[in-house]
């Protein structure tokens, strides 16, 4: 089956070796899901999991991860690179708004994937509703020497494009200025 190159980063290495094994298609289905949200964690045999759909709400339980959506003066979430900054919300849910992010912003998304690469290189913090410090916000942040929290579960539900804010990476805090 075709995969779009675009989605190969949904994918886990073995998803990739097992179809060039010839064992199993790959599935639109899987990557549908996957562009919807996952998770990816290490196991206890150090063997790379990744769910998607209905587990992701298991892990996030398994994991004792908070839903903070009650949170609206105060967003917490795991430090991926620290740092503090402020600058004004413009949130990125899709490709389409990259072009909208402008030096000094801070970049708000559900995550962010190789396609924001241009966006985080402009903003002052990276903010995102998922992930850990494994991720790609976490991993491209640190490259770049950029402040970024993640995980907090609702960023993009509480922020607001336009908005000033502060994010403390050493606290895993952002707070809502103006």
């Amino acid at each position: 089956m075709k995969i779009h190159p675009k989605d190969s980063s949904f994918l886990q290495i073995s998803d990739i070796s097992t179809f060039l094994d010839g064992h199993r298609t790959i599935s639109q289905k899987l990557v549908r899901n996957r562009k919807k949200g996952f998770v990816s964690y290490l196991d206890v045999h150090k063997n790379l999991v990744c769910l998607a759909g209905k587990d992701v709400k298991i892990a996030l339980s398994m994991f004792h991860l908070t839903d903070n959506s009650d949170q609206t003066e105060e967003i917490k979430g795991q430090v991926a690179s620290s740092g503090i900054a402020r600058g004004v919300v413009r949130i990125v849910k899709g490709v389409k708004d990259i072009k909208k992010v402008k030096t000094g912003n801070i970049l708000v998304a559900p995550s962010t994937h190789p396609d924001y690469v241009s966006a985080m290189r402009k903003a002052a913090a990276i903010v995102t509703d998922e992930g850990g410090i494994t991720s790609h916000a976490a991993i491209v942040s640190r490259e770049f020497g950029i402040p970024c929290i993640v995980g907090t579960g609702n960023a993009t539900k509480v922020l607001n494009n336009g908005q000033m804010v502060e994010v403390d990476a050493t606290k895993g805090m952002v707070k809502i200025v103006i």
